[in-house]
């Protein structure tokens, strides 16, 4: 559980389990739903009440976010890791992931492509590899992407304070972090051995990023890993943690289930389509104004109707190959597997036939 927390997985899951439809209803009629009301709309006994957790949270999401999604793409500048992760492709011991860090002409040569999407939101990724994506690097290539896009954001390792404050000046100011499971003792099995073992160092990443400037704060866990409730129950945690210390920016979340990889993992704890946006659908409710994206990794069906009551914003057109835009676009080497493969084109499309517009910049810098 997140450790802030003052309750046990086990106190969490038996109120959970300890739930009435009587308690949802009561959760539902509140003007400002607490975390306890989260844990009542994300139980079993909630699960009779989708229709009106779909009405309650379109009306959330409609107040804040009005009829609008905004888009935006990845772009993996490498893949290289020093990570042990059980579960992913780019771990250090998997020999069957071909390996790649971009260079600085070839990163823009796969920005231009991206640009060229219209897409004018970027999230730079890449493997935990210091050697190669020093503090200096990450720096470059921000100063290289802000000409091309109005907001750069990045999932990289987690970083020190000073390095976030460095990375802000270069241009970025969002920040994504999966915690991947906030359960320590899996943790520690699922992350054995590389930087990425230090569960608290990464639990304190958006913090970090938070007190250097970072406007965007990004959170999720890796559905599949663990229960997907008392998981959860601690994201909820995290982001009320966060908006108290760091109030000047924003909270956002995303829900990554677990996609097949060429190395074979399978998840202990799949999450069906009904739980994922069950789960949506509360965060929505409970957190009415924080960010909610919704990634390549669902279908689209599920992706073109989450974003009608919940998640206000989605990728368009991901690739998860370091490469995968211009550099090595006739190759595969991926992180996971997609499974919304739609052209940014087809994805604007089912946007605008939903009744909504299509976001690619919503604000300026004053200077």
């Amino acid at each position: 559980m997140f450790p802030y927390l003052k309750l046990s997985k086990e106190e969490v899951e038996a109120r959970i389990a300890a739930t009435t439809p009587d308690d949802v209803a009561a959760a539902l009629a509140k003007d400002r739903p607490g975390f306890f009301d989260l844990l009542a709309l994300i139980s079993p006994a909630a699960a009779g009440f989708l229709p009106r957790m779909r009405e309650r949270a379109a009306e959330a999401r409609r107040r804040y976010y009005g009829r609008t999604v905004s888009v935006y793409a990845p772009l993996y500048i490498g893949n290289t890791c020093v990570n042990s992760c059980r579960y992913c492709d780019f771990r250090i011991q998997h020999q069957g992931t071909a390996r790649k860090d971009l260079s600085p002409d070839e990163i823009r040569a796969e920005a231009e492509a991206v640009r060229a999407t219209g897409v004018d939101s970027l999230l730079v990724v890449a493997g935990e590899n210091p050697r190669v994506n020093s503090p200096e690097h990450l720096a470059e290539v921000g100063r290289l992407l802000k000409p091309m896009f109005s907001y750069l954001a990045l999932e990289v390792a987690p970083q020190s304070e000073e390095t976030y404050r460095l990375l802000f000046e270069a241009g970025f100011e969002g920040l994504t972090c999966f915690q991947e499971t906030y359960d320590q003792e899996r943790y520690k099995y699922f992350h054995p051995a590389g930087p990425k073992s230090d569960y608290d160092w990464r639990l304190r990443t958006q913090w970090r990023a938070g007190r250097a400037g970072f406007r965007t704060l990004g959170v999720a866990f890796l559905l599949g890993l663990c229960p997907w409730r008392p998981e959860a129950a601690s994201l909820a945690a995290h982001a009320i943690w966060l908006q108290r210390e760091c109030w000047r920016s924003k909270v956002q979340f995303a829900f990554p289930r677990f996609c097949p990889t060429e190395g074979g993992f399978q998840p202990e704890h799949p999450v069906s389509d009904e739980d994922l946006e069950l789960m949506m659908l509360a965060f929505r409710i409970v957190f009415p104004t924080c960010c909610m994206t919704v990634s390549t990794r669902e279908a689209p069906a599920f992706r073109d109707r989450i974003v009608q009551t919940a998640a206000d914003n989605m990728s368009a057109g991901s690739r998860v190959t370091p490469g995968g835009y211009a550099v090595l676009a006739d190759h595969d080497v991926a992180q996971f597997t997609l499974t919304d493969k739609r052209p940014p084109a087809e994805v604007y499309a089912a946007i605008r036939a939903g009744g909504q517009e299509v976001v690619f910049k919503n604000w300026d810098n004053r200077i």
